[in-house]
């Protein structure tokens, strides 16, 4: 406790007010009246605060619903029109789950790292163009009490700063990598810059024009879910095992490679295998594996949705077929629709039906239909937010204009996603997935406002349900 908060409760003490309490809060003093109750059901005392104000060593108690000190002469002259309102609630919230990477930001990108964090906080919830990133960030209270420069030069200097100080890159990785498991995501798109900005392979659009393509492999904890670690490649996943940054003590086996909806030749596979890694890859509808006969004799439910399940082995693989019904009834539905129109002939309905809702996987690993199932689905949440990236990306084209300035934008948006999932995983273990998402959540908290006057803040908004939500969150974000 500061000094001058500790002399002002023993002032307090002395002229006979009692169960004063001073609270920190994000290292603000806070002022509560607490006592104790007997719980009769506990069969044990339980403590009880009230909130009473905010303590400031200029002004002392600034009490609950009010900006200033209470004055004698009520006929004061009434407070000057607000001058400045700003979120509160959803930056505070950021703040909080981002704290234990802060100090580690700030040590490996010394110069940039405010920079850093006003990306991730103004581009948490979705594609926001640079030339929006200041205006986002002057709407957002700064509880971490930084000076980024949000200037469109800037930050396009801080994009590339990041792509040159790759220690700086490990050290995040470093500390993020904590587990003893990890999930490896295959990442691939193809965006358009100028053409002297190569990035992996190329490949070519139905115009036969050459757009770079990123290559990237994501590593997640297994358990946590949490991205640990980014890592760029020359080539797709498959053709450059040997360059995959295997944590320490980290065997293949230990972390499976997810792959996305794209054919693999057969010799990738075996070098896969070879390489002692697991891995599991959706099949295209037009695979001849469609044809083998596996039973769908294991249901189980997905997000409420019926899934029935089945495998069967191949040898050192295993084929898993999985048939979502409310998805082949939908599809029954379109195919219908198509036949009459005459888009596709009876034949193609024919086909198309008996693959209608199917979902054929290949793996080495040998688990129950419904874990291989929702093994698969945690791609969903990954997919979502490259897509989004790669957006930024092309909007973003005219000022990012070299590799460097691109390898760093993959680099935030990696810790954006961290981010994301920090919140998403406190949302779970809160048990309240089913009525929050993320985007929910700080769309919620940003309800309380700062408002800022004559050299005084006042918080407004604060609700008891918004009180009740902290509480379940397990957050102190709430004056």
């Amino acid at each position: 406790m500061d000094d001058w908060a500790a002399e002002w409760l023993a002032k307090q003490r002395k002229m006979g007010k009692k169960c004063l309490e001073i609270k920190y809060i994000q290292g603000k003093p806070y002022v509560y009246h607490s006592t104790s109750v007997y719980d009769q059901e506990a069969k044990k005392p339980r403590k009880v605060s009230r909130y009473i104000g905010r303590l400031t060593q200029d002004h002392g108690l600034l009490e609950k619903g009010s900006s200033r000190p209470a004055k004698k002469d009520q006929s004061a002259t009434p407070p000057k029109r607000p001058p400045s309102v700003c979120e509160y609630g959803n930056a505070h919230l950021l703040a909080f789950e981002l704290q234990d990477l802060i100090p580690v930001l700030a040590e490996a990108f010394p110069g940039y790292w405010p920079e850093i964090v006003a990306l991730l906080f103004t581009r948490i919830t979705g594609n926001l163009p640079l030339t929006c990133v200041e205006a986002a960030w002057e709407k957002l209270d700064n509880p971490l009490d930084i000076q980024p420069d949000c200037s469109l030069e800037s930050l396009s200097a801080a994009l590339r700063a990041i792509d040159d100080s790759q220690i700086g890159q490990e050290m995040i990785f470093e500390h993020l990598c904590t587990e003893e498991g990890y999930l490896i995501y295959d990442i691939s798109f193809s965006y358009s810059l100028s053409d002297n900005l190569p990035f992996g392979d190329r490949e070519y659009d139905a115009d036969d024009i050459a757009l770079p393509r990123a290559n990237l492999a994501l590593f997640s904890g297994r358990e946590t879910g949490l991205p640990a670690m980014l890592c760029p490649l020359p080539d797709p996943v498959e053709g450059a095992l040997a360059l995959l940054p295997l944590p320490d003590d980290l065997n293949p086996e230990d972390a499976p490679l997810i792959f996305g909806r794209r054919s693999i030749p057969e010799e990738a596979i075996e070098e896969i295998i070879n390489h002692g890694y697991s891995f599991l890859l959706p099949l295209p509808r037009d695979s001849i594996h469609h044809k083998t006969r596996i039973h769908l004799d294991d249901p189980f439910t997905y997000r409420k949705r019926l899934i029935r399940g089945g495998k069967k082995k191949m040898g050192d693989r295993t084929l898993y077929l999985f048939m979502d019904e409310d998805l082949r009834l939908e599809e029954r539905k379109a195919i219908l629709e198509w036949h009459k129109e005459g888009i596709i002939t009876e034949k193609e309905a024919r086909e198309r039906e008996k693959l209608a809702g199917r979902f054929l996987f290949l793996s080495n690993l040998d688990e129950t239909p419904q874990e291989i199932y929702e093994l698969y689905r945690t791609r969903d949440l990954v997919e979502r937010y490259f897509d989004t990236l790669r957006g930024e990306i092309q909007s973003d084209a005219l000022y990012l204009g070299d590799q460097s300035a691109v390898y760093g934008h993959l680099f935030v948006g990696f810790l954006r996603l961290y981010l994301y999932c920090r919140l998403l995983k406190r949302i779970r273990v809160a048990g309240l997935e089913a009525d929050f998402s993320p985007e929910d959540l700080l769309r919620t908290f940003s309800k309380v406002m700062k408002v800022s006057y004559d050299g005084f803040d006042q918080i407004a908004g604060v609700s008891e349900d918004l009180r009740g939500l902290e509480e379940r969150l397990g957050v102190e974000i709430l004056p």
